[in-house]
């Protein structure tokens, strides 16, 4: 059992181009047993496929006992030979600092430190443990919250962050299937009380929402999910080619934090079309689209088709967008 479940990762890195050879990669340790699981199978195709792996392990300091966590994810990789970076971070004075919430903080100190730790160990990938589990229930979080077409893609198999790839070679396996191999291959791992702590959404949404679902609408609901995910990630593709070809023709880059944008041809493309141009935009003046709901791109369709010149939008994560004569000016309001 435990050489298929490895073989379904292995066809799974290879058909997604996840970890080319001789590739460099930080791979994220919680103690966790779906951490554990992962840094196993990859430590098993260290010389079949020239892998360089480094653990990377973030202390939150969230919970008295977390240092023992920290202290078992050294111990793990010291047995099977791979070199650990871990840190300690403040989450909860972070969050205090920045007003975000401790699902979100955590979230943003973790990636940081897990890019941290690839700029100084000079790796090319970060590999995540995520499952088909935690992708069914980023789905229904974003479905919870109010979303889109990107946000019902949820998690890619890869995508890149400040030139490091990110890469998940277990959103394929059920965390079910993922504990079976552990225990067939003894490995031992740490269970993190926070992840049955009722503040945080995702906890809510795995211990009740969906296991409801379940019960009373649909036995395969993460199943349904999981593949809802998929579908929304092709077809958003799509659009991202669609655009891409548009893309010259009505921007123009006046510098690497702005970009403009003529109306005209604008309005004459599909609405999904427009949203996916002026992502773009935000894109390539900021890297990332924050937090856009749906009335950011209200406001954003009003912009472009019947607001007057000096009209200016304020959206999430520092973007401006501003409207002179036949064109929508976006950059970052810094």
């Amino acid at each position: 059992m435990t050489e298929l479940l490895a073989a379904r990762v292995r066809r799974t890195i290879a058909a997604r181009q996840l970890l080319p050879a001789r590739s460099r990669v930080v791979v994220a340790v919680s103690g966790g047993v779906d951490s554990v699981t992962l840094l196993h199978l990859l430590a098993g195709l260290r010389q079949e496929c020239s892998l360089t792996l480094h653990v990377a392990h973030l202390d939150h300091a969230l919970r008295e006992r977390s240092r023992e966590d920290a202290a078992f994810v050294q111990q793990l990789a010291g047995r099977w030979g791979i070199a650990t970076t871990i840190e300690r971070r403040d989450v909860a004075a972070l969050c205090a600092q920045h007003g975000w919430s401790l699902e979100d903080g955590a979230r943003r100190v973790r990636y940081a430190f897990l890019l941290e730790t690839a700029t100084r160990r000079s790796a090319s990938h970060i590999a995540l443990a995520h499952t088909a589990d935690d992708q069914a229930e980023t789905v229904l979080m974003r479905l919870v919250r109010g979303t889109g077409l990107l946000g019902l893609g949820a998690m890619p198999f890869k995508r890149q962050m400040d030139g490091v790839w990110l890469v998940r070679p277990l959103l394929e396996i059920w965390r079910r299937e993922l504990s079976a191999y552990a225990q067939a291959e003894r490995l031992a791992s740490r269970e993190d009380p926070t992840n049955r702590d009722e503040r945080f959404l995702r906890n809510r949404i795995r211990h009740e929402l969906l296991p409801l679902m379940e019960r009373r609408y649909n036995p395969n609901i993460k199943g349904a999910l999981a593949q809802l995910a998929q579908q929304s990630q092709a077809d958003y593709e799509y659009l991202q080619d669609a655009a891409g070809r548009q893309w010259k023709r009505m921007t123009r880059i006046s510098s690497p934090a702005q970009v403009a944008i003529a109306v005209a041809p604008f309005l004459r493309q599909p609405n999904a079309l427009q949203r996916q141009l002026v992502r773009q935009a935000i894109q390539r003046v900021k890297g990332d689209l924050g937090r856009m709901e749906y009335r950011h791109w209200l406001e954003v369709e009003r912009l472009f088709a019947e607001r007057p010149a000096g009209t200016v939008v304020d959206l999430p994560g520092g973007i401006v967008l501003r409207r002179e004569g036949e064109r929508v000016i976006c950059q970052s309001a810094a």
